[in-house]
């Protein structure tokens, strides 16, 4: 695997984060299943000024063909409860094959489907 930077994402981020993010690289666990080609790894959430929910991953795709979001539901769970659902088209998101890439999908609380979010959960495709 190897991790890769969208080219604004390189010249923005601060150190601290870089190092978060490479150690979350470094003790990443392949899955299990053949048919798994895209995981993703939490690495923080927050909410912003306008109470949209900020949820940094690392995107892992294990498939050898590069991945991109086109039209793909993304569901933010807590304790298997379903929080948020919101569909992402990302045309800067290009995640080469064999590759992990950072990326923060944004929920806008006009998308949030159960409360209290307790910033404690994980993103899977719907």
């Amino acid at each position: 695997m190897n991790l890769v930077f969208e080219p604004k994402w390189d010249k923005a981020l601060p150190n601290i984060d870089r190092r978060k993010i490479e150690q979350a690289f470094q003790n990443l666990v392949p899955p299990n299943s053949v048919d798994t080609q895209i995981t993703f790894t939490a690495l923080w959430q927050a909410r912003n000024h306008r109470s949209d929910l900020l949820v940094t991953v690392l995107i892992n795709n294990y498939s050898r063909q590069a991945y991109s979001f086109s039209n793909s539901t993304l569901q933010y769970v807590e304790d298997d409860a379903v929080k948020a659902e919101k569909q992402f088209t990302l045309e800067r998101v290009f995640v080469p094959p064999d590759s992990s890439m950072p990326w923060t999908f944004i929920f806008p609380e006009s998308s949030f489907t159960d409360f209290p979010i307790n910033l404690q959960g994980k993103l899977v495709y719907k």
